[in-house]
């Protein structure tokens, strides 16, 4: 539609599907794109020029035609080969481009809206300070709401970056920034790029540098945090040193894009962001108060896993979505291995207990589809594919195709990867060309089973013999290679044996009685849901004493997985699970438990009813936990977490809230403060403590849990203005949104929520009109009324999917309606 001054402005935008990207990159291929950025108006718009340099490739001729993708505010300009074209041919997020020649030259110049969901260039107001942030995220198409640019990840462009900032601005890019005057900065990356890992990062952040093996490292966080910072710089030098290491070493191929700066933002939809040369990570892990060693290890496997990156998306990039598993599997599974053999943080317990679960979860929904290879037609369908299907399924499969190739062949195959397809794109085929030429054989069936399939095998013991089911619809047979270990009644292995499993099943040397249980891949190497060769009974009352930390994760994923399958009463599982976090010695499989018992067991898959008293079982047990635990010790500030997460007792909170009757050596940090506050609002209603505490700490994090609080207050009103924010355009910023999604349905206010189910259903899909990307999907999943788990709410569910519905809404749908489904089906079964 045209503007009053003569621009236009075109607010509905096309995704890009698969064909066009294929056709664009038959037409042209992009040499060097100029961005010439004015950061210093003021409002909520900024001005961006692009000047990208082209050529049609061999297969087209002169007079050929395509579109630029842009999604600004205001397109001011045009001009192809000096040429002006009529900015009223911009349509959908793109501007068609005819006639093209040999060699071309596009400047596209126009107004640009700061986003304020995270994607596009974000520009975040510290309420600390009232200081401005801004950074951008380009992933997955994002890039054009920032600047003009042939956005798909085979079309790959060297850059040069000019922005004109306040002048107590630091400027950061994919590559060396250097303040050409004040107020002026030059960004000039050392290597082509992909437009979706194109950033920047600018404001007055605070900063910290160091140096290791010639490459200059840059630690980065908003002016209020930087006390924080600097209280963490050296825990984040001494992984990110060492994960650079172990890398060269492992790849053979050093870091190949200059300098390496890792930017910590407000708002961030993600864990990170793998931006070549600069990454960008939420900055909730500038921790602001006590961390315990297992997050300071799920922050090193994040740190591992954006420079795995490196070398898996930036340096050899996918040419289209459906291989996104050659990004982020092997990031997960580099990053699980790089944590384990060259840190002080081993990660394989993590990844069973936590990672796993989650895929595990998205592997056995009806939106399931394969790691690699999963049909995503456009850009917009691509995105509901990042999840833990791609991430934690694939690194998984990748440690079955160690065992299978072994070590050598393996990363023969991944250096002449990275080495033949440097700084360009390729596809699964290539990787499996490159794995050939190392000396496997076979991948093309291997491929078929593990990476072109989805569902999960079933493994279990019949007898003296280990048994695999297939999925339903299985058309191939998955080769497992694992351990089976046959556990004593005191917990001990007295028995094990090492298979591979090709067919259906396989005799074992190993026999089962009444003293032993036989745990199938009791190391927890393959992917597979295992069932045992005993009662689930029998089985719980030996889980607490397994004495290799593998198993016991084993274990709790069956159990885990039983309940959800309604094999197994939650009633069972939850003294099972709370029996093992008062006794297991891994803190990040109690914190495991005890999330799942107060998340799922004493609430989804219990009814209404009997919520009070298992979430009262939950809270003694954390209780345990706590007062168990040495003074000032993780296990100690783990416990506390639970117990008040999990509290229904008003008035022991606000003598908490007050620092009475806390353990002693566990004062309460801002964190922890906000913690009480928040379960003191849900319990109470009570309002002066969200007041009070936000005075105390007008940060970015008090906002998003005041956010919380307010929206778990149980009162009518509370939920009148929270439900108002979550279906109504604003300029909120969506961290505060997903935590107003999060406080609204809780599990003790069902008849207060009771009348937001079918208005959920109703009114959350038109939120496509004025969100998209992650912020869409992430409110609907944070606020899915799980906790009204009934017949009635399924059958609206089931209604709502059956109707036409944006993807990310019809993602995030599917995946909670499964959930509710599994849900009313084990409350059907035992009450």
């Amino acid at each position: 539609m045209p503007s009053d001054d003569g621009g236009t402005t075109a607010p509905a935008t096309l995704s890009l599907t698969r064909r066009e990207a294929e056709q664009r990159a038959a037409t042209i291929t992009v040499e060097h794109t100029e961005v010439t950025l004015d950061l210093t108006r003021h409002g909520l718009t900024f001005d961006s020029v692009s000047v990208i340099r082209f050529s049609l490739t061999d297969g087209a001729a002169p007079g050929a035609e395509t579109f630029v993708d842009f999604k600004g505010e205001q397109l001011g300009s045009v001009e192809l080969n000096g040429v002006a074209l009529d900015p009223a041919t911009w349509r959908q997020g793109r501007i068609p481009l005819t006639g093209l020649q040999q060699h071309n030259t596009l400047r596209i110049a126009g107004t640009m809206a700061y986003s304020s969901d995270g994607e596009g260039l974000h520009r975040h107001t510290d309420p600390a300070d009232q200081r401005t942030y801004l950074y951008a995220m380009s992933f997955l198409a994002a890039a054009p709401r920032w600047f003009g640019c042939f956005d798909q990840p085979d079309l790959k462009s060297t850059y040069a970056f000019d922005v004109t900032a306040p002048v107590d601005w630091t400027v950061l890019g994919n590559g060396p920034s250097a303040a050409v005057e004040p107020g002026r900065w030059q960004i000039r990356p050392t290597a082509p790029l992909s437009t979706y890992f194109v950033t920047l990062v600018a404001g007055p952040y605070a900063s910290c540098y160091r140096e290791h093996d010639g490459i200059r490292l840059g630690f980065h966080a908003r002016a209020s945090l930087s006390a924080s910072l600097e209280t963490e710089v050296a825990d984040l030098h001494e992984v990110t040193a060492a994960s650079f290491d172990y890398y060269h070493q492992l790849f053979g191929v050093r870091y190949p894009f200059g300098e390496y700066h890792q930017a910590f933002v407000p708002d961030f939809n993600a864990g990170a962001m793998e931006n070549p040369g600069c990454v960008t990570l939420r900055d909730q892990y500038i921790y602001r108060g006590r961390a315990t060693r297992t997050e300071r290890a799920s922050r090193a496997g994040t740190v591992a896993h954006e420079m795995a990156h490196m070398w898996f998306g930036d340096l050899v990039t996918m040419r289209w979505w459906d291989d996104l598993w050659l990004n982020e599997s092997f990031a997960e599974y580099a990053a699980h291995r790089c944590c384990t053999e060259g840190t002080t943080y081993p990660l394989w317990t993590e990844f069973g207990i936590v990672r796993k679960d989650w895929g595990s979860v998205a592997d056995q929904s009806p939106s399931t589809h394969p790691v690699a290879g999963n049909g995503a037609v456009d850009a917009e369908a691509a995105l509901q594919d990042f999840d833990g299907i791609s991430y934690a399924k694939g690194a998984s499969v990748l440690k079955q195709l160690v065992a299978h190739l072994g070590d050598h062949i393996f990363l023969t195959g991944l250096r002449d990867y990275f080495t033949t397809h440097a700084y360009g794109n390729a596809a699964l085929s290539d990787l499996l060309a490159a794995w050939q030429r190392a000396g496997a054989t076979d991948l093309e069936a291997w491929a078929e089973a593990w990476l072109q399939t989805s569902g999960l095998d079933t493994l279990t013991i019949d007898g003296s013999t280990l048994v695999r089911r297939a999925p339903a619809d299985a058309t191939v047979a998955r080769p497992h290679t694992i351990a089976v270990a046959a556990v004593g009644r005191d917990g001990r292995e007295v028995g094990r044996e090492q298979v591979t499993l090709t067919g259906a099943r396989v005799d074992l040397d190993l026999v089962g009685d009444d003293a032993t249980v036989l745990v199938p891949d009791a190391d927890d190497d393959t992917w597979a849901k295992i069932r045992f060769d005993a009662d689930w009974a029998a089985v719980g009352a030996l889980a607490p004493t397994i004495q290799r930390a593998a198993t016991r994760v084993v274990v709790v994923n069956a159990f885990r997985d039983a309940v959800r399958s309604a094999e197994v009463d939650p009633a069972l599982a939850l003294d099972t699970l709370l029996e093992m976090a008062t006794v297991d010695g891994e803190d990040v499989v109690v914190g495991a438990v005890l999330r799942f018992s107060s998340e799922v067991l004493a609430s989804t898959f219990t009814p209404v009813d009997r919520r009070a008293e298992r979430l009262a079982l939950v809270h003694r047990t954390a209780r345990t936990v706590t007062d168990a635990a040495d003074e000032g010790s993780d296990r100690q500030l783990l416990g506390f977490r639970y117990a008040v997460a999990s509290c229904a007792d008003a008035e022991l909170l606000r003598h908490w809230l007050d620092g009475r009757d806390l353990p002693p050596g566990l004062p309460l940090d801002p964190e922890l403060t906000w913690a009480v506050v928040v379960r003191l609002a849900e319990v109470s209603g009570d309002d002066w403590p969200i007041e009070r505490t936000l005075l105390r700490d007008p940060s970015a994090s008090g906002s998003v849990h005041a956010a919380r609080a307010r929206a778990s207050r149980p009162h009518p009103a509370a939920k009148e203005a929270a439900w108002q924010a979550l279906i109504g355009a604003s300029e909120t910023p969506a961290s505060e949104l997903y935590a107003v999604a999060k406080g609204f349905f809780r599990p003790g206010q069902t008849d207060l929520t009771d009348g937001y189910v079918s208005r959920f259903f109703a009114e959350m899909p038109a939120t496509a009109a004025f969100r998209s990307g992650w912020a869409l999907g992430q409110i609907v999943t944070d606020a899915f009324p799980l906790v009204h788990a009934s017949p009635e709410t399924l059958a609206l569910a089931e209604e709502t999917l059956a109707q036409d519905l944006p993807a990310a809404v019809r993602r995030s749908m599917t995946d909670g309606t499964d959930v509710m489904r599994r849900a009313v089906a084990s409350v059907r079964r035992f009450g």
